[in-house]
């Protein structure tokens, strides 16, 4: 595994043979006019995700002081290897700096089952546990706008997911098996991403009059717990906290609530932001290598039908396992038996396949509901 390493102006860079060039752009807020810390940054938001579009496996390890994440630096384990980074254009957007890069990236070959198909993932609005929080500002939607973020970003650069908008705000919380069933016949989606939004306080201060909002250096924190799960089996893949802070500079009345872009560009705002930016990279690396399952839809005639297709990476000719269906002890826990049977996609479009059996196999013991997935020699 190679060790990419960001931050202060610091790359190290590793040297391979052959590669993919990618472009892509980052930004960041230039403050205190201080254009050579906005441009690190905003090389550095470019190769992250230049990395992540090429298809390497990234996971963020946080930089973290007294449990708060720090803004100063974020190392990333890569299964991929980065040779040459060109620098294509750079301008300056009002407050923000943009940076466009080409990157000569080398992803490494699969190294899990799963890699190579993608999953399809829900996304579903964060819930804030305490409201009365964001009444300072006008926060109320910070947990459907972060949530949205993070979608946007996993839409624009997850190789390993297929994420879809779900605007359920009340999924944060334990899902029976009938509820996760319904879900995924409803949507088709086998994983989704919740959070709670803890905190967006001004601290523990109970005296806040006005010396306290007279005293620049106030500060705001920011506290997310964020679960990924696998709706079939009930499986919790992913369960992270993600603390920051930042300067909260705005009078007791002010609003500026997280939809206007300006929220964004406040210290506050961006501290956020590269919390949802570690949450993007932690999900994605959770994703990368879970098995790829298909459902079973309909059978008939010897041939299997799948409500999956191109959009997930399928092939025509691509070779998968059947899976039995089993209930678990549990009611809420659904498991999969690995059966003999294999089969050949012979016919697929953008969300469907048809398989044929191998080797003229019977699928008379095969149902719908059982699965397919992608084995390794």
């Amino acid at each position: 595994m190679r060790m990419l390493f960001i931050g202060l102006g610091l790359l190290l860079i590793s040297l391979s043979a052959a590669a993919d060039w990618v472009e892509a752009s980052g930004q960041a807020v230039i403050r205190g006019g201080d254009e050579a810390e906005a441009r690190t940054k905003a090389t550095e938001d470019a190769v992250r995700r230049a990395l992540l579009y090429a298809g390497a496996s990234i996971s963020s390890v946080q930089q973290v002081t007294n449990g708060l994440l720090t803004k100063s630096s974020m190392q990333w384990q890569s299964h991929a290897e980065v040779r040459q980074i060109e620098l294509v254009r750079e301008q300056r957007i009002g407050r923000t700096l943009e940076v466009t890069i080409r990157a000569d990236i080398f992803p490494q070959h699969a190294q899990c089952q799963g890699a190579g198909y993608k999953k399809p993932l829900l996304v579903s609005p964060f819930t804030l546990r305490n409201p009365q929080q964001s009444v300072i500002g006008d926060l109320q939607t910070i947990g459907e706008v972060s949530a949205r973020k993070v979608y946007q970003q996993l839409q624009g650069l997850s190789n390993s997911s297929i994420p879809s908008w779900l605007d359920y705000p009340d999924l944060n919380r334990h899902l029976s098996a009938r509820e996760r069933s319904s879900l995924v016949q409803q949507t088709n989606a086998d994983y989704l991403v919740t959070a709670s939004i803890e905190d967006v306080s001004l601290g523990e201060r109970t005296d806040m009059n006005l010396r306290f909002w007279s005293d620049a250096r106030r500060e705001r924190f920011f506290h997310m717990r964020l679960q990924l799960q696998q709706l079939s089996t009930g499986k919790v893949l992913l369960q992270q906290e993600y603390r920051t802070q930042a300067r909260w500079d705005f009078r007791q009345r002010t609003s500026i609530p997280p939809l206007d872009h300006r929220f964004w560009l406040t210290s506050y705002g961006e501290a956020i932001n590269r919390v949802l930016d570690a949450a993007v990279i932690d999900i994605e690396d959770a994703l990368r290598c879970e098995p790829f399952i298909a459902t079973i839809t309909e059978i008939g005639n010897n041939r299997l039908h799948l409500k999956s297709g191109q959009n997930v990476g399928l092939r025509r000719g691509d070779e998968l396992t059947i899976l039995y269906r089993q209930q678990g002890i549990r009611a809420d826990n659904t498991r999969f038996r690995v059966s003999p049977l294999t089969v050949r996609i012979t016919d697929l479009g953008y969300d469907w396949a048809i398989a044929e059996s191998v080797g003229e196999r019977l699928l008379s013991n095969v149902q719908v509901g059982d699965a397919v997935t992608k084995l390794t020699p």
